[in-house]
């Protein structure tokens, strides 16, 4: 999980409050309202650089959703990260949604991330949002694609969400020994310290790397790990 900037809300959501002023009873999110889903999850994926806010897993953008003829329900879900069962004021709030993985009209069985946390909430239990500054800084990935978490939030968080789940841990590691281990060869640690900065910032599509944290991490270490080792070769008497 890495920690999201919101960005200013969409006008398509501040101009359908404004219409509903007079009839609140239309102000509601869910089947059979008019709230503007589509502007919404455009300006969530932006601002999230195309990765789920749970997972880090890669979000498809509008642009290629609508190369497919499709919309943006093909690349995500809207997420409340405090739930609208126990929150319904702010069900409708910005500053309380993400994008996230699986989208709403992929029909793919999920067992992680948004589908397992369901209702649960987090103003009553422990958890990390992703709307925290320091949210990056409470997850530590290993080399295997597991994820541990670093404060009693964190655990919890990934409990709740099963971040552990055998799809993501195996999506994590083949993408980090992928990058690092392209062909089976460990890469130099120039190029491990040039994948952190690349890691950090969005492509011209404004996309990070997926997994992108877990990424970053892992090529740190191994940037230090060969840098350390080159260290010792130069430091060997000459004969």
């Amino acid at each position: 999980m890495r920690s999201i900037r919101k960005g200013a809300e969409p006008r398509e959501l501040i101009d359908w409050r404004r219409a509903n002023r007079e009839t609140p009873q239309n102000l509601f999110y869910g089947r059979g309202s008019s709230f503007p889903g589509e502007p919404v999850r455009k300006a969530l994926l932006l601002e999230q650089f195309h990765l789920c806010a749970y997972t880090l897993r890669r979000l498809p953008t509008a642009d290629e959703c609508l190369a497919r003829g499709q919309g943006t329900i093909f690349s995500c879900h809207i997420e409340h990260v405090l739930p609208q069962a126990e929150h319904e004021a702010k069900s409708i709030a910005y500053d309380n949604m993400v994008a996230c993985y699986p989208a709403s009209q992929s029909g793919v069985a999920c067992e992680y991330g948004a589908i397992e946390k369901k209702a649960y909430d987090p103003a009553k239990g422990l958890f990390v949002s992703p709307l925290s500054p320091a949210a990056s800084q409470q997850f530590r990935f290993s080399s295997d694609g597991r994820v541990e978490g670093l404060s009693p939030e964190a655990v919890k968080t990934v409990e709740v969400l099963k971040l552990n789940h055998a799809t993501l841990v195996n999506n994590r590691k083949a993408v980090i020994r992928g990058r690092l281990m392209p062909r089976g060869k460990p890469i130099s640690a120039a190029a491990a310290r040039r994948l952190c900065d690349e890691a950090e910032v969005p492509d011209a599509n404004q996309c990070l790397l997926e997994y992108c944290l877990a990424l970053k991490q892992q090529a740190e270490l191994h940037a230090q790990k060969y840098e350390k080792k080159a260290a010792r070769t130069r430091g060997l008497p000459r004969h």
